[in-house]
């Protein structure tokens, strides 16, 4: 078996095949589409991914770049249609290895299980937003609700990360230590409980900046999120005013908030 470099960027709504002796071993992707980019081989979705967590490459305005897929990469064996739906004219990069292989030889064991395991469990996200309304202030220590799931019977979903959250229309800069996010699992906190230790969640300045004039974006991966959340329960995200002030929106907009994380979705 011989191994190459795979780094080729596909066309959403287009359809591909493997060579009847080359398998694609996919480790990191990233997309250009703002809506879900879903990944399909053989006729099986595998991955669902879009702009705000993996992105083709990254510029002086979005300081991130590929998603690395980790223990979840995609095994496109030979013969094997594949392809992914996105947003219209949307692209996705797909790096990794190419495998060719010998007359007679097979894809290695651990890719075929793999292959058979990665339409139950893949990387996916979690999205919420909210918008505070026209014209409102955001009062000092208000919290509101921005990403709100319930787990599904008979699926279980891992919070990985990367974590991805921005605040738009502020008619102010924002600064570090105004905003923060706080998570909850099955409505309790995975935080301090009291402000004397500090603000309570997650500045928001891991994940959002603005200068005054430009807008960086840089999700982070959380080390202490809850590891999975059960069918049947719950899980929030929450974004709270810490400034101490009240925050209004430029005339004639609303605060709208947004975070988007990383999860792994298994099929039970």
């Amino acid at each position: 078996m011989k191994t190459y470099m795979l780094d080729k960027v596909l066309d959403t709504g287009t359809t591909y095949t493997a060579e009847s002796d080359k398998a694609y071993i996919i480790r990191k992707v990233g997309t250009t589409s703002t809506s879900k980019a879903t990944f399909e081989v053989g006729g099986v979705d595998c991955l669902e991914i879009l702009d705000e967590l993996a992105r083709t490459h990254s510029t002086t305005y979005y300081l991130y770049d590929l998603l690395d897929l980790g223990d979840y990469y995609i095994v496109v064996p030979p013969d094997k249609k594949f392809g992914f739906s996105g947003s219209s004219g949307s692209k996705m990069r797909i790096v990794g290895e190419i495998l060719e292989l010998g007359p007679a030889e097979a894809l290695p064991s651990p890719y075929m299980g793999r292959y058979a395991e990665q339409g139950k469990k893949y990387m996916s996200y979690l999205r919420g937003t909210y918008s505070h309304g026209t014209d409102t202030a955001w009062t000092a220590n208000d919290e509101n609700n921005v990403l709100s799931k319930t787990a599904e019977a008979g699926t279980k979903y891992y919070l990985i990360g990367p974590v991805y959250a921005a605040l738009s229309n502020l008619s102010a800069v924002h600064s570090p230590g105004d905003w923060t996010l706080r998570f909850y699992l099955q409505g309790a906190p995975w935080d301090i409980l009291s402000t004397s230790m500090g603000d309570l969640g997650v500045d928001l300045w891991k994940c959002y900046w603005n200068d005054g004039t430009n807008y960086y974006y840089k999700p982070f991966k959380p080390a202490n999120l809850p590891p999975e959340i059960e069918p049947g329960r719950s899980f929030v995200v929450s974004m709270i005013n810490s400034s101490g002030a009240s925050k209004s929106p430029a005339s004639g907009t609303s605060l709208t908030a947004t975070v988007t994380i990383g999860t792994v979705v298994e099929l039970l």
